[in-house]
């Protein structure tokens, strides 16, 4: 703006100097012409009045103005330049034809004659003849040529002052407006014709404000978002490359500087290959990315602008590694149960149908019904057992958290399993002190029956069981003790797993369904407590629930 500002200044100064000096210049010709048009005037006036005195007309061929003598016709009848016979005739001449009509005429014109430009007076005689005197005319080059040397001084001094005075003038014209502040402008310039400007900018300014506060709010929100998703989430353009990432993608792969690079740098297994591929293809992607220790789903879904045109990707990286194990459990579990009931089922079968065939002895089918009866009842348990671990996956079992005193639930849980333990000459017996927890009292019962009645099944006759209720490091506890036959070491991760059971024999023959442990696991992680359990093989076990404060 300042040069275009400084360019128009000085080509004004410019153009106006040019016009001053061609008026200059015109109003000096004009007044040369006048001047010495009044010259030949006088002239004329004094050489008429010499002829008219009785002066030959020949006494003047040796004037330096050129004096031509013409009859009314227009005959050339003396001329001291040139030969009067070679001469046309000077009727239609403008100053001739004036001076025949008033006395006196005058004229500028180029002659052919004389190749150049000259000025023309002419006057009427007494006797009706005209005289005319000239000279040389006054060209506009004449006139600069005399007038060059000033007209390069004014043109040297009227330069520079005009660039000094174009760079005053823009500065001054330009400072109130460099002097506005775009971050807070007022209506201070001096200038009237720009306050609408201000009045804009001001009213533009805030509302590029508003649009920018209301954008990092979004962006902190979305960044706040997504950088709390467990999900890793990946922005791309339509290439591929990395625009933004959560912090979930730092975690998942620990690589921090990757914005601006190429997808694949994550990883180029061909899952990844899949997603980019997808991404260049503006296509919908679903594929499984798997780790040694870990499973991922990735999701990538293009984003279409307007135009139905692809302008990049959202990839969504979900860790599904929990629902793969647990859908692995799932099949697991149906398998075992499919199995577990299988065997009582089949067994109850071939009792019937040898007591309906009639094979039977009436004597043994007793013993048929004795054994029918024995694998309903195993059913029945693991049926039961089976619909107290969905409910406990449902939550079922948490109900409102309640005061219950665990040495009065033990007490009670001994006294239910005495008569079972005298069967098996173990003795079971309750000990420690009050003490109370905040949780749901049929879930907590379950879980130390479960823990209780394992310890006296898997007993040896004469033994004992020891239940101890007590707090330690502020926080409840209850620690069952057995004199049972113990558990190898390579069993100790497993006894938790649905239908796993160390000695599956035994395990049928004392009526355990397989899943007692894993209900009690279900229960602990529910009321957020530990277990830990200690075992000496061949000389009992030792478990220990550990309750929150």
């Amino acid at each position: 703006m300042t040069k275009k500002i400084f360019k128009g200044i000085l080509f004004t100064a410019f153009l106006t100097m040019l016009a001053c000096m061609t008026f200059i210049i015109g109003v000096q010709y004009q007044i040369y012409s006048d001047s010495q048009l009044q010259s030949l005037k006088s002239k004329a006036e004094l050489i008429s009045q010499s002829i008219e005195n009785g002066t030959e007309i020949q006494s003047f061929d040796g004037c330096e103005e050129r004096i031509t003598l013409i009859s009314p016709d227009g005959t050339v009848i003396y001329d001291n330049k040139l030969d009067s016979g070679s001469l046309e005739n000077h009727a239609l001449r403008s100053e001739i034809k004036d001076a025949l009509n008033t006395g006196s005429g005058s004229s500028v014109r180029y002659s052919d004659t004389l190749s150049q430009s000259n000025s023309y007076y002419a006057l009427k005689l007494s006797d009706g003849n005209i005289l005319r005197i000239s000279e040389n005319g006054i060209t506009v080059f004449s006139v600069i040529l005399q007038l060059l040397p000033p007209i390069c001084a004014i043109i040297i001094f009227t330069s520079v002052l005009a660039l000094f005075l174009a760079y005053f003038v823009t500065q001054n014209i330009l400072k109130p407006i460099n002097a506005i502040d775009p971050q807070n402008p007022k209506i201070e310039s001096g200038y009237e014709e720009i306050e609408p400007l201000i009045t804009r900018l001001r009213f533009q300014k805030n509302k590029i404000n508003r649009q920018i506060a209301e954008l990092t709010r979004s962006q902190k929100e979305f960044e706040i978002i997504s950088d709390n998703m467990s999900e890793g989430m990946l922005l791309t353009d339509k290439n591929g490359t990395i625009l933004t990432h959560n912090k979930s993608i730092t975690s998942i792969f620990g690589t921090l500087d990757i914005d601006g690079k190429n997808l694949l740098v994550l990883n180029r297994s061909r899952a990844f290959r899949e997603v980019f591929d997808g991404i260049i293809e503006a296509k919908h992607t679903e594929t499984l990315f798997k780790t040694d220790e870990k499973c991922y789903e990735i999701t990538e879904s293009p984003v279409i602008d307007e135009n139905s045109m692809s302008c990049g990707a959202v990839i969504f990286i979900i860790d599904i590694t929990e629902k793969q194990e647990r859908e692995r459990l799932r099949r697991e579990f149906t398998a075992n149960v499919s199995h577990e009931l299988k065997t009582p089922l089949t067994s109850i079968l071939g009792f019937s149908e040898l007591i309906k065939n009639g094979i039977a002895d009436p004597e043994d089918a007793k013993d048929f019904g004795a054994d029918i009866h024995r694998e309903t009842k195993r059913l029945i348990s693991l049926v039961n057992d089976i619909i107290k671990l969905s409910r406990l996956d449902e939550g079922a079992f948490m109900t409102a958290s309640e005061s219950l005193n665990l040495k009065n639930t033990v007490n009670e849980i001994t006294e239910k399993l005495r008569p079972i333990a005298e069967q098996k000459n173990v003795e079971i017996t309750a000990e420690g002190i009050d003490t109370e927890i905040q949780a749901p009292e049929a879930l907590v019962f379950e879980m130390l029956y479960n823990l209780c009645d394992n310890a006296i099944k898997y007993n040896k006759v004469g033994g004992s069981v020891t239940v101890t209720v007590g707090t330690r490091n502020h926080r409840p506890f209850v620690t069952i003790k057995d004199t049972g036959i113990g558990i190898a070491p390579e069993h100790r991760d497993r006894i938790f797993e649905r239908f796993y059971t160390v000695d599956k024999s035994r395990s049928k023959n004392g009526g355990g369904t397989g899943l007692g442990l894993s209900i009690v696991k279900h229960s602990a992680s529910a009321l957020g407590a530990d277990i830990t359990l200690e075992s000496v093989l061949n000389k009992g076990t030792e478990i220990t629930v550990r309750f929150p404060q």
